[in-house]
């Protein structure tokens, strides 16, 4: 497929830019991000690399993510952390700022495929084949591990970057029913300005600028039974919109 590049070209030179950066800086890493993710023991330090990875690129790219946490929460429990999926940026952006929980990634597989890049999917992170139900379940088993361990894991319930960002899509149950069978609390995140700084709509363009990260408050699911499923879904999706909508980000 033909690279489209942006009409304005320094849109397109910043992401040539960008990408390079991304690229280079991680096969300088790369030695050490094998030594980090050789082993699961090891995976703690295969995080911080990755945090340090990223730091540099937002450094690199002038990018600045102010984040904003609405209430206090407790740093040493597990979350299944829900936020808005706008940009590839995203998992950039959530590695850095999230600094005081340790956690993974859940996505698609594809990601797991993807050149160099896939080794995070191929080991710290899950990738999950929904065509594939014994593979699904082996990553839901995956999954439920990282709690025992007091891990956190990022699930993005749209599932994928929809081509109606920063509107909102609907959210998938899979988080949910997740966090309601483990009775771990949701941590809802709101992202804006991500898909601005870098947009994932098949053009070369991004530019510098200033993202948001909202934390909000932590919710239980504490008695929560399969049965709330839709409930817990719909009072996530509409605390995230209603932020979009304060910042009147999910109406442009």
């Amino acid at each position: 497929m033909a690279i489209k590049f942006s009409k304005n070209p320094l849109k397109s030179l910043f992401a040539i830019w960008f990408g390079l950066c991304t690229l280079i800086s991680f096969l300088i890493l790369y030695p050490i991000i094998l030594y980090g993710l050789y082993k699961p023991t090891r995976y703690p330090f295969g995080h911080k690399v990755r945090r340090f990875w990223g730091s540099f690129l937002l450094f690199m790219g002038f990018i600045r993510v102010k984040q904003i946490i609405e209430e206090p929460f407790d740093y040493n429990k597990p979350y299944i952390i829900c936020p808005n999926h706008t940009s590839q940026l995203d998992i950039v952006t959530l590695t850095v700022k999230l600094n005081q929980l340790d956690f993974s990634f859940m996505a698609k597989k594809e990601l797991e495929e993807i050149p160099l890049f896939g080794i995070w999917f191929r080991t710290i992170d899950i990738a999950v084949d929904r065509k594939n139900v014994r593979k699904a379940a082996e990553a839901y088993i995956k999954a439920t591990r990282f709690f025992d361990s007091n891990r956190s894991l990022v699930i993005f319930p749209e599932g994928t970057i929809s081509n109606q960002v920063p509107k909102l899509i609907k959210f998938k149950d899979g988080p949910f029913r997740l966090a309601i069978e483990k009775q771990i609390d949701i941590l809802p995140v709101t992202i804006i300005g991500n898909n601005i700084v870098l947009p994932d709509q098949g053009v070369l363009e991004g530019k510098p600028g200033k993202t948001y990260q909202i934390i909000h408050k932590p919710i239980s699911t504490k008695g929560l039974t399969l049965e709330n499923t839709e409930e817990l879904k719909n009072q996530v999706y509409n605390i995230i919109n209603s932020k979009l909508a304060e910042y009147n980000y999910g109406n442009k």
